[in-house]
């Protein structure tokens, strides 16, 4: 409450706290400069067909968070399944011989092993680290400004974050949906921040 309104929130699970800080304290919001969450997809999603974790598991979370009024800044599906994290990534990182890189190292090994034996791809996708990817360098997503609603009324598509990429209705745009990231861009984001670790 004592802050400036330049505030960037990022979510990268469901918008239970943020919704119900919402609720509880509605003078917050407008010291809310963006909202950059890790959700939905304008594609299919990897709950449902319709849709993403994050969304349906509180959905009527981010239905609050999606009418709040605040810019937002969706890093769906969409672009996370581009960042595949290829075990030529963790050798990459591997080189930086600092805790940080011993870490993503071990993690993403364990990673790459599990995304194969589970789905077989030879990388995984790099979910979360792309809010804050953004954050750092807006330049490495391209999104498009559209009407964003999520679904909270239907059974089968319950969840869904129905994104108006084409504006057919020509409804009031509220989010900047995310289509397509800079994967190299990503990665040397990703590395110079593990090289900064000491």
């Amino acid at each position: 409450m004592a802050g400036e309104s330049d505030i960037s929130v990022v979510t990268t699970g469901p918008m239970t706290n943020l919704a119900m800080a919402m609720r509880m304290e509605p003078k917050i919001i407008p010291k809310i400069k963006q909202v950059v969450f890790m959700g939905g997809s304008y594609g299919n999603g990897n709950v449902t067909p319709a849709a993403e974790f994050n969304i349906i598991a509180d959905a009527d979370a981010a239905y609050v968070v999606f009418t709040s009024g605040r810019p937002l800044v969706m890093v769906g599906l969409d672009v996370t399944r581009q960042a595949l994290c290829f075990p030529s990534i963790v050798e990459r990182m591997s080189k930086n011989n600092n805790p940080a890189g011993k870490l993503f190292t071990d993690l993403m090994t364990f990673f790459c092993k599990t995304q194969k034996e589970v789905f077989g791809w030879e990388g995984g996708p790099l979910h979360d680290p792309i809010t804050i990817a953004y954050l750092i360098d807006p330049t490495v997503l391209k999104t498009k400004f559209v009407n964003a609603e999520v679904d909270i009324r239907s059974v089968k598509s319950y969840g869904r974050t129905n994104c108006d990429m084409f504006d057919y209705n020509h409804w009031t745009k509220n989010c900047n949906v995310a289509y397509e990231i800079d994967v190299e861009k990503f990665w040397n984001i990703v590395e110079n921040c593990i090289k900064r670790y000491s």
